[in-house]
């Protein structure tokens, strides 16, 4: 074999360990999928395959996000760009709209919302973003969205409106795959992203209480990308 072509199939078995850790986490959760299995979905013989490539869970999961986030961001701009030339970058329906539509839509080769469902998994573990705390370089059109949104409502401080995002995030995911009847006809797909997107709305602009304003004034000093990322 080649240099060339030992690149090649070093390439491929990343992205078979990539794809497989998709798709396994978003069905099993984080805590629920060890790395071995990971392998062994993705055809390894190796049962090390993902400490070779990766180097560990974060590193895998960093890949994930690598991987998935750019296409996102495209889609973002492209969304924003319409948004601007409509003069609505004050209308925060508009702007949630801009940040989980790609994600909503995004769809792997079946046709399912596998990506999604692992930022689901992601969102939902207690150290799951934890491992993302570092990929705010690879969004920067969401992180314009966000300050978009924070002109549109200025009483809500910047760190509050990324830490409403990652509760918003959970809530719209989960609201994709946890449907109940009668609710679960693909004909109301469509209305229930909709409504979704409406309930986000209202949780993003929700107002202060003074709990929330007091707590807010105690971690005045902590800066805006500290908590937890929103959408992926």
């Amino acid at each position: 074999m080649t240099q060339r072509e030992s690149r090649r199939a070093d390439a491929s078995a990343a992205d078979r360990l990539i794809d497989a850790a998709e798709a396994l986490y978003g069905e099993q959760g984080l805590a629920g999928v060890s790395l071995r299995q990971i392998s062994v979905a993705a055809g390894s013989g190796n049962n090390y395959a993902v400490q070779y490539h990766f180097g560990d869970v974060a590193g895998l999961i960093r890949a994930i996000l690598e991987r998935r986030t750019p296409e996102l961001e495209r889609q973002r701009a492209q969304l924003l760009a319409e948004v601007k030339a409509q003069d609505r970058l004050s209308d925060s329906r508009v702007l949630m709209n801009v940040l989980y539509r790609p994600l909503i839509e995004y769809v792997d080769a079946r046709g399912e919302r596998t990506y999604a469902r692992f930022l689901l998994a992601l969102h939902s573990s207690p150290t799951g973003m934890q491992h993302a705390s570092d990929m705010f370089r690879l969004t920067p059109i969401a992180d314009q969205v966000h300050d978009l949104l924070h002109l549109a409502n200025p009483e809500i401080p910047p760190p509050l409106i990324r830490e409403r995002q990652r509760l918003i995030a959970i809530m719209v995911l989960t609201s994709i795959f946890n449907r109940y009847a009668p609710y679960q006809a693909a004909r109301f797909d469509t209305a229930l992203i909709d409504n979704a997107l409406e309930m986000a709305t209202a949780a993003i602009t929700a107002p202060l209480s003074p709990a929330v304003q007091e707590m807010m004034g105690q971690i005045k000093g902590k800066k805006p990308g500290s908590m937890d990322p929103g959408p992926g």
